[in-house]
C-alpha cells in the first residue's frame, strides 16, 4: 500500500489501539466480576450504570493514549537504506515499517499485554476459588446464594475461554516478534509470521461467536435480534405484493383517468 509516512503510522496506531482496547476492556469485565463475588450485597449500588460508562470511556481513552505513542517519536521514520522519508507521499506502507518493533515489543508486549494478563489470571483464580468454596457449603441446598455462585461460576468459565482465546492467538505473534527484535540470528519464516497476523484476525471473528452462545444474557438479547431480522424480512416479504398491487391499482385509475378526459 502506497501512502504517507504519517498517514501509515497513523494507521498502525489505529491497529494497536483496538489490540490495547480488547485487553482493557478484558480487564475491566475481570473486576466486574471479581466485584460480584467479593461484594455481592454492595455490588448493586457500586456499579451503577454511570459508572460502568464511565469505566469504558477511560479505558478506550487509556487505550488511545497508548497507541498513539509513537506519533510523537517513537516510530521508524528511516527506512533500512537510511533514507528519511517522513515527508514522502510515496511511502510503502507496511506494520513495521512505520512502526517501531521495539515499541511493540517492550512497551505494548512486556509491560502493558503481560502484567495485565497476570492479574486478569489472578482474579479469574480467586473467581473461580471463592465460587467453588461457596458451592461446597450450599452444596445441596437449593437456596439463592447456592444459584447465584453457581451462575458466577459458569460466567467466569465462559469469560476465561474468552480470555484464553486471546492469548493463544495474540501470543504467537508477538513470540516471534520478540525473537525477530532479540535475536537477529535467528529468521523466522515468513509463513509463520503471516500466520500470526491470521490468527489476531480470527480472535477478531471468534470472540462475538463466543460471547454469543457462551453469555446467556447475549445469547438472549443475541437471539431477539435475530427474531427481529427474521420478522422484519419476512414482513418486507408480506408487504411487497401488497406495495406492487396497490402500485398497479394506481396505474390503472391513472390509464382510465386518461382515457374519460381524452
Amino acid at each position: 500500500m502506497t501512502t504517507s509516512f504519517y498517514g501509515c503510522l497513523f494507521m498502525c496506531c489505529v491497529i494497536i489501539m483496538l489490540e490495547v482496547a480488547s485487553v482493557v476492556l478484558l480487564l475491566a469485565i475481570a473486576v466486574d466480576r471479581f466485584l460480584r463475588v467479593h461484594i455481592p450485597l454492595t455490588y448493586k449500588s457500586t456499579v451503577t450504570q454511570k459508572r460502568s460508562w464511565m469505566v469504558v470511556a477511560i479505558c478506550w481513552f487509556t487505550a488511545a493514549l497508548l497507541s498513539f505513542i509513537p506519533m510523537f517519536g517513537w516510530h521508524n521514520e528511516n527506512t533500512s537504506n537510511g533514507t528519511t522519508q517522513a515527508n514522502s507521499t510515496s511511502f510503502q506502507c507496511s506494520f513495521f515499517t512505520a512502526s517501531s518493533r521495539s515499541y511493540v515489543v517492550n512497551f505494548i508486549f512486556f509491560s502493558f499485554f503481560i502484567p495485565l494478563l497476570a492479574i486478569m489470571t489472578g482474579l479469574y483464580c480467586y473467581i473461580f476459588l471463592t465460587t467453588r468454596r461457596q458451592l461446597r457449603v450450599n452444596i445441596g441446598a437449593a437456596t439463592e446464594s447456592h444459584k447465584y455462585y453457581q451462575k458466577e461460576h459458569r460466567l467466569a468459565a465462559s469469560l476465561v475461554l474468552v480470555l484464553g482465546l486471546f492469548v493463544v492467538c495474540w501470543l504467537p505473534m508477538f513470540l516471534m516478534h520478540t525473537i525477530i527484535l532479540y535475536g537477529p540470528k535467528i529468521e523466522v519464516s515468513s509463513l509463520f509470521i503471516y500466520t500470526g497476523v491470521l490468527l489476531s484476525h480470527v480472535n477478531s471473528a471468534v470472540n462475538p461467536i463466543v460471547y454469543a452462545f457462551k453469555i446467556p444474557k447475549l445469547k438472549k438479547e443475541f437471539r431477539k435480534l435475530c427474531m427481529r431480522v427474521y420478522h422484519d424480512r419476512e414482513q418486507q416479504q408480506i408487504d411487497s405484493p401488497k406495495n406492487s398491487r396497490a402500485k398497479d391499482s394506481s396505474t390503472e385509475s391513472r390509464s382510465a383517468t386518461q382515457e374519460s378526459e381524452l
